[in-house]
Formats: structure tokens, sequence, C-alpha cells
């Protein structure tokens, strides 16, 4: 009978310190799952590049893309824990993977945080223009592609980098800001050289070493946050694949100013940009009646051609009436320079987009949304107008 407290005291002593352990360190299987129903229409734009088709369709990730992922995080010291995240994108109609085949095409990162420092992160990540400039749009970060922000302000509109280093500081007196540095981006890209579209052989995946022959990219932003204001700034640079590039194409760069204020049930925002020498993400709502066959359907692409110079403008306003309903509106405008409306290949103008959405709550995870979108002069196309409807559910897990 002797033995029976003494297993007791052992089984205690190890289930107390299995708890300490697993209290230092987590894991969290994290998803959304969102389906519908749309109906899109785009005409045939003047030169002829696209012809007027329209579909009706189940569409996969109405709201948000449909995702899994695991995050996880362990103490290593009192101020300092090691975090990773590894995301997944799906298409919920088929179940295949949305970037390229790959299976954390989302995200996929290892870093490290120390409190009341910041963190840093190694892997395929978000640009800062994605991250900071999400408090401007009114449909939220990555949500409705028909509204994205990437539509006329391309360096926002949710690029992923692979192979990045990025450090950001933690909140000071309502000021964070970051830097990262991508040795490949290895996002699909085109240039132009004497009037040609070169596809570049490779430059997506085997890099290795030899990284003046990648697509390399640098990010940046700062932000400030105060009571109901919110403002940020972002930079973007480009740097073309020298072996294809030749010296022939110069960087490219974007860059954002936006701020945002709470007015009670309502938030406005702002901001303004300027894109020059490429343009990130054409036709991206169109690939589904026609894309370039050098560029992916599915993921980010930039076209370098330093006739490109475009300044694009967001207003928006959200409108929430109470704890479970949100109403969204918006108006963008990407407006090319007088020099690439000269374009040889086709007629350029400026595009403008107005997008609507509405979001009931049945709970803090499951929601139904209607969302609507018009467009002239899409993707600056002259005479190409988009139209989309659509309704769907969305599950967070």
């Amino acid at each position: 009978m002797r033995l029976v407290p003494v297993i007791r005291f052992v089984c205690l002593t190890f289930c107390a310190t299995t708890s300490l352990s697993f209290a230092q360190s987590s894991l969290t299987l994290y998803g959304t799952v969102d389906s519908g129903f749309a109906y899109q229409n785009h005409s045939a734009n003047d030169s002829g590049t696209y012809g007027s088709a329209s579909r009706f369709a189940m569409v996969s990730g109405g709201q948000s893309g449909n995702r899994f992922g695991l995050k996880g995080k362990e103490k290593v010291s009192e101020n300092t824990d090691i975090n990773f995240v590894l995301e997944n994108g799906f298409d919920i109609g088929n179940g295949t993977f949305s970037q390229s085949g790959r299976m954390f095409g989302r995200q996929a990162w290892l870093g490290a945080s120390y409190k009341g420092l910041g963190n840093f992160r190694l892997g395929r990540q978000y640009d800062f223009a994605n991250d900071y400039t999400s408090e401007l749009t009114p449909f939220g970060p990555g949500d409705f592609a028909s509204a994205s922000l990437g539509l006329s302000f391309g360096s926002a509109n949710a690029e992923r980098f692979s192979n990045m280093i990025r450090l950001e500081t933690d909140r000071i007196e309502g000021f964070k800001a970051g830097v990262g540095y991508t040795f490949s981006s290895q996002i699909p890209s085109a240039y132009v050289i004497d009037g040609a579209y070169p596809v570049v052989p490779g430059e997506s995946r085997d890099y290795n070493f030899a990284s003046q022959d990648n697509l390399r990219a640098l990010s940046s932003g700062i932000q400030y946050q105060s009571g109901p204001l919110y403002t940020t700034a972002t930079y973007d640079a480009y740097y073309p694949n020298a072996a294809t590039a030749k010296g022939q194409v110069p960087n490219a760069s974007a860059w954002i100013l936006g701020a945002a204020y709470n007015i009670g049930s309502f938030k406005l925002s702002g901001a303004y940009g300027q894109t020059r020498n490429a343009w990130l993400n054409p036709a991206q709502l169109i690939q589904t009646f026609t894309q370039p066959s050098n560029l992916g359907t599915t993921n980010n692409s930039i076209v370098f051609d330093q006739n490109i110079a475009v300044d694009s403008y967001l207003l928006g306003l959200t409108y929430t009436p109470n704890k479970v309903t949100n109403i969204f509106l918006s108006w963008q405008m990407a407006k090319p320079s007088a020099g690439m409306q000269s374009n040889p290949f086709f007629p350029i103008d400026t595009q403008t987009v107005y997008s609507f959405a509405y979001t009931y709550n049945f709970t803090p995870r499951t929601n139904i949304y209607a969302m609507g979108a018009y467009s002239t002069n899409y993707s600056m196309s002259q005479g190409l107008t988009y139209s989309l409807v659509g309704v769907g559910i969305r599950h967070k897990f």
C-alpha cells in the first residue's frame, strides 16, 4: 500500500511537468472554407484582344480564399519565441492546390520574435504592401477578389515573395515598421524588350545561388495607429532577372500612401499610389477567359516595361449597423500616363472599379455574403467592361 502514494506522486509530477512544457508551446490548426455562386461578364475590348464572354458557375473563395494551415510557437526564453506558419491554399470545387501546385503556397515561414523589439521571418511571405494596406480597403485583407485593392494597386494584391527575409518592429508609440528582401521572388514575369514578351525559363523555381539571374524584390512599410486613426506608407522595388533583361529593363517600383478613420458605425478610407516600369497582376480576374500563356493564372505575375507609369486611387466606406452586419463600398481608379496610353500593342485607358459587398454573421465563425463589382476599361484595356455578382457562405475554423 505504501507504493500507491509514491506512484500517485510520480504521476502528478509527470503531469505537472508535461503541462508546464506544453504551456510554453502551442500548435494550432486553422483554416477557411468558402463557396458560392457567381455570374461574371466582360465585353469585347476595342482592340479585339478580348471577345465578349459570360459565365454562371460555382466559385471557390468568393469572399476569402480557401485555406488550411498550421501555426506554432515555442517560448525559448522569457522574452523570445520561435514561431512558424505553414498555410495551404486550395480550390474547394475540385480539391486541387491553388498556388501552382505548392503544398504551402500561401505562406511557409520560420521565425523568431523578441518582446519589445520585433520579429524576423525566413520563407514565403506576404509583402508589406499587402499587410499594411489591408486596413485601408473596406473588404478586409485578401477578401473579395472582385473588390481587391490589388486591382488598382498591384503591389497590394496579396503579393507573396518566396525566399524572403523579413524584419518588423513591435509597435512603439503607435508606430510599426518593417523591411524585407527576397533573393528569388518566384513571381511569373515577362519583359518588354524590342516589343516582345519573352518567357523567363525556370526563374520561378530553380535559383540556387544565382541570385542575379532571378527576379528579386525589396518590400518595406511603416504604419501609425492611434485611436480611430490609421495611416501607412509602403514601398516595393522589383529587380529584373539579369540574364533575361540584359541591362535593357530598368528596376520597377510601387509605393502607396493611405489612411483610415473610424467614426462610430462608419469607417472611411483612402489611398494614393504610383507604379513605375512594371505592372503587377495584369488581367487578374479575366483569367477565367483568357490569359497570356507565359503568366500563371492563379498566382501573381509582373510585366516589366519602362513605359509603364500608373497612378492609383481608392475611396472606401464600411458601415456596421450592428454586431452581425457589414456593408462595404469602394471606388478605385488606375490612371495610366499619357505615354503609356500610346501603347503600340492595344489601346489603354483609365480603369475604374465600383465594388459592393454585404455580410451577415450567424456566428463569429460563419457568415453569408453577397458581392458585386463593375469596372470600365478593366485592366486599363480601352473599352473592356467587367461585371460580377455573387453569393456564398464562409466558415472559419
